[in-house]
C-alpha cells in the first residue's frame, strides 16, 4: 500500500508506468480502491484478535450487541486466505521466474535501480507473510470461540 501511495504522490520509485497511473482517473481510482480493500481486510483481521470482532457493533440497527457466530468470520477468513495465498504464490512465481530464472516475465521492478528495488522489496516483501499470519489468526479465533467443554479446566 505504501509503495502505491508514494507512486501516486509522484515519488521517483522507478516504476515505468507511474505516469500512466497518475494521469488516468480510472487507474487512480483502481489504486485507491485496492488500498481501501486492503485497509478493510486488515481491520477485519484485527477483529479476529480483539473482542470487538465477536459482537455486532452497537451502532448497527436491529443487530446491535448480538454475538457473531464463529463460523461466519472463520469461513469468510478462510475464503480470504485462499485468495491472498493464490495472489502471493502467483506473484512469487512470476517475480521469482523473472528475477532468478530470467524468464522475461514483466515485473514492476523493470527499469528500476538498486535502491528503487530495495524500496519495492521493503514495502511489498511483508505481503509474503500474510497467508501464514492470517491462518494463525483464524485458528486462534476458532479455538478461542469454541464452546467450553465440561472436562476443561475453565468449563
Amino acid at each position: 500500500m505504501l509503495w502505491r501511495v508514494l507512486m501516486l504522490a509522484g515519488a521517483p520509485l522507478g516504476f515505468a508506468e507511474a505516469d500512466e497511473f497518475r494521469s488516468d482517473p480510472a487507474l487512480v481510482g483502481y489504486v485507491l480502491g485496492l488500498d481501501a480493500v486492503e485497509l478493510v481486510a486488515a481491520t477485519l483481521c484485527v477483529g479476529l484478535a480483539r473482542p470487538w470482532g465477536e459482537r455486532v457493533p452497537r451502532w448497527v440497527p436491529g443487530l446491535r450487541g448480538r454475538r457473531i457466530h464463529r463460523l461466519l468470520p472463520t469461513a469468510a477468513g478462510w475464503l480470504g486466505w485462499a485468495v491472498v495465498t493464490l495472489f502471493v504464490v502467483s506473484l512469487a512465481v512470476q517475480f521469482g521466474g523473472a528475477w532468478l530464472a530470467g524468464t522475461g516475465a514483466w515485473t514492476p521492478a523493470d527499469g528500476m535501480n538498486l535502491w528503487q528495488r530495495v524500496v519495492l522489496g521493503v514495502t511489498y516483501g511483508p505481503m509474503a507473510l500474510w497467508p501464514a499470519l492470517l491462518a494463525v489468526a483464524l485458528v486462534g479465533y476458532w479455538r478461542r470461540r469454541a464452546p467450553a467443554r465440561a472436562d476443561s479446566p475453565t468449563g
